[in-house]
């Protein structure tokens, strides 16, 4: 399905160009309105979404930490739909905790950037006053900031005490896919659907360096490893490339033939994780990148990965509607989450591995755990 969107996206794209609605080379948001909008005081979410949606407002029960030995135990707690949200023709999302779990964020087609408590689903603020194809989301680990990216190419960040805008970088040409901090807070890290990979400094907004954007190199995942000296990105062709997270350039490449939605690091660094339109998920050691393990099971493209905080669990999510949960030594399977009503397309985990967060198509995220 990825592929039938991205040639959807990119054949839009061209009508565009004929039409000579936008310039050559960049991806446009939706057009600005005359007039700023006041902040929507109710959500245009479909009334399928909003009647099966849980009530945010009651604080979800003590719960475990999750295990290989409870997995099976994991049940959906709550349902949040995402302000402002409403459907367009290509989207990514993304949804993130705080490093200290209070908080979550999360972004999906157009919507307002609502940032919740993520203990009671509590709307705390949304980062936009009206909606924008936004899709892109990272806290940053030092808990101070929150950045946004999409489609208008636009990066911004956002202090996470009281979603107040604190600056924005120069917009890129093409859509932003994916964001993620360096372990220090001190650099970012962008990926881009047409416009490759960019490393910013945090504190200015300064470009440090890019790769693959005078090849617009079609990046579709970026993660820092927990040392922060490699970044890897999954592409949309070329399988996965390792870069310097100094220099920008290619350490190495990691041939995987289909598109790669998503790639992240477990917590020690020892291992890369990929999910891919294949519906693999391909595991490599990271001390020689020998590929670990290949993990089967899902009925469609792996859009989204995280692993819990001590590593032993894989958590992914699916263009099947569901999320999995794998043991990695093993490569097991120990339980498949149905619930959403669309595609997922990211997943996430809190710092106390007891919730695990799906962000999805259906305009909703989803909390699941073990009481």
């Amino acid at each position: 399905m990825r592929k039938n969107l991205i040639s959807l996206f990119y054949l839009l794209l061209s009508c565009f160009y004929l039409a000579g609605c936008i310039n050559t080379g960049n991806i446009s948001s939706p057009p600005a309105q005359t007039s700023t909008p006041a902040r929507a005081t109710t959500n245009p979410i479909p009334p399928t979404i909003q009647e099966t949606a849980m009530i945010p407002s009651e604080t979800l029960p003590a719960l475990q930490p999750v295990t290989i030995a409870n997995a099976k135990d994991l049940q959906l707690l709550k349902t949040l739909s995402i302000a402002g949200f409403s459907t367009s023709q290509v989207s990514q999302c993304s949804v993130d905790f705080s490093p200290d779990g209070r908080l979550m964020a999360g972004v999906c087609y157009k919507n307002t950037a609502p940032v919740w408590e993520a203990q009671s689903g509590k709307l705390l603020f949304e980062l936009l006053k009206a909606p924008e194809h936004l899709v892109a989301t990272s806290f940053s680990p030092d808990g101070k900031t929150i950045a946004t990216g999409g489609f208008s190419g636009k990066i911004a960040l956002y202090d996470t005490s009281n979603g107040e805008l604190r600056r924005e970088f120069p917009a890129l040409p093409s859509a932003v896919w994916e964001l993620d901090f360096s372990p220090e807070s001190d650099r970012l890290a962008s990926a881009s659907i047409h416009s490759g990979v960019q490393v910013w400094e945090s504190a200015r907004g300064k470009q440090l360096w890019s790769y693959g954007g005078k090849e617009r190199l079609r990046v579709l995942s970026v993660a820092y490893a927990p040392d922060g000296k490699t970044i890897a990105c999954g592409m949309l062709a070329g399988g996965v490339v390792l870069l310097d997270a100094q220099t920008g350039q290619v350490a190495r490449t990691l041939p995987v033939e289909d598109h790669v939605g998503d790639v992240t690091f477990n917590p020690d660094g020892s291992l890369l994780a990929a999910g891919s339109d294949d519906n693999l998920i391909r595991l490599w050691k990271t001390v020689d990148y020998s590929l670990l393990n290949t993990l089967e099971g899902h009925a469609d493209f792996v859009n989204g990965i995280a692993f819990s905080p001590d590593g032993s669990l894989l958590v992914s999510g699916s263009h099947d509607k569901s999320l999995g949960i794998w043991e990695v030594k093993s490569g097991q399977l120990l339980k498949r989450l149905p619930g959403h009503e669309q595609v997922v397309l990211r997943v996430a985990v809190n710092s106390s591995g007891t919730l695990i967060a799906s962000i999805s198509w259906d305009g909703t995220v989803r909390l699941w755990g073990v009481e």
